[in-house]
């Protein structure tokens, strides 16, 4: 095959992969782990780490969750589920390429927005067709994804378009048509993060468009605008108030805190089951996918009044609805420890970046985690495909970190 040939082929497979980013799970599957296949014949590991040596602790993760898999109470079941279902990690490797490639990168960007338009008019459909273009608190208009996952990609795709919007090269540097595109796009994203009504990622998309704001004098203009959205979709748009209101409606009742809510209810009494249960197996946890079996022998051995407290119809054997409660209770406190450590010293290392760089890419990656990492409150994302944007932007923001010790140290 020739050069020609095969760089024309990685470019269609990212085009692709992006397209169903919006609209396929099966297609970021495929597309997805052939990028990944391709990617470890094509990196130059020496010079990648070099280059970054986060490159090698984040890639690390999916070998040490493996490892530390063996241990768990499911042992090599366990670590046959994360190969099967936890490479994210893995994804580092294509992204890093696609960064280095500007071109690639900006195409890819293009798919990203054409998938979001797809993603956008199946909404239409949806909201047309199954709720009559009714909207209330009770009205949830998904598109090809369920109600979580789309609302959590146009969380992240509001914060990607408003960065765009308030950096230094727009609209100067901006083509006729990208000074249209990107202002429509990000009004776009949030009108329909407003039609799916998922409190996580709406309040997600406001800390992190509102991180944003605050960060340079170009993003405070642009903040008006979406402080706006905001008033408007709160005070005009019946539901959304009551629906965010109910976010903050926990209380405590009889010796228990639970919510008015039966969401809310629901997630805060399954924290509390299994902030308990991961007692039993501290240090390796049950297993990555293998906690509903050890989970219901816990609640065997509790009291009738616990079990009427604390285990409702609404409640899930099969995850913790908490990304970090998740990791802890299904791949224990070791892997816990090592895994959001560093997580978050990246994070917190990036923080004068943030505030000070001029670079619209790093400001986008710090503004995505932090979306992430508030969103992982309240749900297990990060091991399902909303953490395919994760380590790729803790991939940049590891670069950005090693960037300013090279400047110190000359």
């Amino acid at each position: 095959m020739s050069l020609k040939v095969s760089e024309k082929i990685w470019t269609v497979l990212w085009v692709l992969f992006a397209l169903s980013i919006f609209v396929s799970k099966s297609g970021l599957s495929i597309f997805g782990t052939i990028l990944i296949l391709w990617s470890i014949f094509k990196t130059d590991w020496k010079t990648a780490v070099r280059q970054n040596p986060w490159f090698a602790v984040l890639v690390g993760f999916f070998p040490l969750a493996i490892l530390v898999s063996f241990f768990s109470l499911a042992g090599t079941q366990a670590a046959v589920n994360v190969v099967a279902s936890w490479s994210w990690p893995l994804y580092v490797i294509p992204f890093a390429l696609l960064f280095a490639d500007k071109k690639l990168l900006q195409t890819f960007a293009w798919a990203l927005a054409v998938g979001m338009l797809l993603g956008c008019v199946k909404a239409v459909e949806v909201f047309a067709t199954k709720w009559g273009w009714h909207f209330d608190s009770q009205t949830r208009v998904d598109s090809f994804w369920d109600i979580g996952r789309w609302a959590y990609f146009l969380s992240c795709s509001g914060t990607i378009l408003f960065a765009l919007l308030g950096s230094n090269s727009f609209p100067q540097k901006s083509s006729r048509f990208e000074k249209f595109a990107i202002p429509v796009l990000f009004l776009f994203s949030m009108v329909f993060l407003i039609l799916v009504n998922a409190r996580g990622p709406w309040l997600a998309a406001i800390g992190s468009i509102g991180l944003l704001g605050i960060s340079g004098k170009r993003y405070f203009k642009f903040l008006g605008v979406f402080l706006v959205i905001v008033v408007v979709s709160l005070l005009a748009i019946p539901g959304t108030m009551d629906r965010l209101q109910s976010s903050f409606s926990a209380k405590k009742e009889n010796g228990v805190i639970t919510s008015s809510d039966a969401s809310n209810a629901a997630r805060l009494h399954m924290w509390k089951v299994n902030s308990e249960f991961f007692k039993d197996q501290v240090f390796f946890g049950t297993g990555l996918g293998a906690a509903e079996q050890p989970l219901r022998a816990f609640l065997a051995k509790q009291t009738p009044e616990y079990l009427a407290k604390y285990v409702d119809r609404e409640f899930s054997f099969h995850d913790q609805h908490d990304s970090y409660l998740l990791v802890l209770v299904q791949m224990g406190l070791i892997f816990f420890l090592i895994f959001w450590g560093c997580v978050f010293w990246i994070v917190i290392r990036s923080i004068p970046s943030f505030f000070t760089t001029e670079n619209v890419v790093v400001k986008i990656a710090f503004a995505l985690a932090v979306n992430q990492l508030f969103t992982f409150i309240f749900y297990s994302s990060i091991t399902s495909y909303e953490a395919l944007w994760f380590f790729p932007v803790l991939l940049i923001l590891g670069q950005e970190i090693s960037r300013r010790r090279q400047l110190k140290m000359t």
